[in-house]
This record gives C-alpha cells, structure tokens and sequence, in this order.
C-alpha cells in the first residue's frame, strides 16, 4: 500500500529520541505528541520547512532531502495545513487570506476564484466580514477560515495541527463533521490530526494512532 507519509529514524530539533512512522494513503490518522512545538516541527518537515538532523521524511511518495525546488513546489501544492490559529497572514483581510493560494499556486482561472471561494467559506458556516483582519475574529471564526482554504486547494494531504483544541464542545463537532466529510469526499485524501492534547480527539474515529512518548513513536 502507498505511504502518504513516511518518516524513518527522524532525529529533528523537538523530536531528540529518533522517530519512525507511516502513514497509509487515503487513510485518517491521528499523531498525539508532547507537546505544540512537535506538532509545528512535524508539519515544517512534512513541507520541507524544516529538515532532519538525521533519518529520512518522504511524503506522497516523494523523499524531501532529494527532492529539487520544482518537486518540492509540486508537493506543497498538494498538501495543505490548517494551523491553531488559522494560519492567517495578520496584515491581509479574510478574503486575501483565503484565495491567496489559489492564485500563488494558480488552482483555477481567475475568474472561478470568487465563486469558489464564496461556497467554501459557506459549507464552512463563516460569516463573518470578508475585509476583517485576522486579529479581530475569534478563534473558531479563524480556523473556520483556514478549512475553507484548505478545502479550497483540493490536496492529498491535509494536515490538521491542533484544529480542535480551545473550541466549545459544538465548535468542535461542527470542525469534525466538516474535516470528515471533507475526507470522505476523496478517497485519495490523507487527513492527520496532530495534537498534544488527546481528549480533543477523542470523538474522531480514525484508522492510524500514533503516540509520540519521549519524542519517539509507537503505532
């Protein structure tokens, strides 16, 4: 079976005891770590961000400490990230923040950008303004965004970092639906929730858990 992620004897910055892991394809996974700084760090090395002391990362078939500039552009097209805070660029407005990698990674035709991004920031339920800075809406209006734009890039991989934590209980079940119809729509996609807090996963069925104890990992 295909590895959508694979990381193999991985010693990086937080991670000080070496990591190995896989992560089937198509598959919904879930990464408990120590720590937020684990959860930022796996995420920056699945981009290529960040690279290993030592160990190997691969994602979507492609090894990152061999892949060229152009390889690595293909691959960050399709893998999207939503960030604890939304991962919103603080001096742009909502919608900037939103149809910002569809026009840097040229997904669609400019003409089709507002009515794409339109309906995904309804199926996500935000109504909030559209010219509002980031600093200015809550913290569920800013995930909210991000899911939008991540849904918004149709990826392989969509790597949700702590997308449920500091959110009321029916905040976080509307995320949840959200992300797991999301996934259910492709059969391609790979969802993997890190989070340093287990209880906030704890109403997501997922088909790979793994458990970072001392910065090592145990399926």
């Amino acid at each position: 079976m295909e590895q959508a992620v694979k990381f193999e004897n991985v010693v990086a910055g937080e991670l000080l005891q070496p990591v190995s892991f896989s992560i089937p394809a198509g598959c919904k996974a879930a990464a408990i770590t120590a720590r937020q700084e684990e959860n930022d760090l796996q995420a920056r090395l699945m981009l290529a961000l960040a690279k290993p002391l030592s160990g190997s990362v691969t994602v979507l078939g492609e090894p990152l400490e061999r892949a060229s500039n152009k390889a690595l552009q293909a691959l960050r097209r399709q893998v999207a990230v939503i960030y604890p805070s939304g991962g919103l660029i603080s001096n742009l407005k909502v919608w900037e923040n939103l149809v910002l990698p569809l026009e840097y990674f040229s997904v669609c035709p400019a003409g089709e950008i507002e009515e794409r991004g339109m309906a995904a920031l309804k199926r996500v339920g935000y109504e909030g303004d559209l010219m509002e800075l980031p600093g200015h809406l809550s913290l569920y209006a800013r995930r909210q965004v991000g899911i939008a734009r991540a849904m918004l890039l149709n990826p392989r991989l969509v790597i949700c970092n702590e997308v449920l934590t500091g959110l009321s209980g029916g905040q976080r079940s509307a995320v949840l639906a959200l992300l797991e119809e999301f996934h259910r729509e492709s059969p391609e996609l790979t969802s993997l929730f890190l989070t340093a807090d287990e209880d906030a996963l704890r109403e997501l069925q997922v088909d790979t858990r793994i458990v970072m104890k001392g910065s090592s990992a145990h399926g």
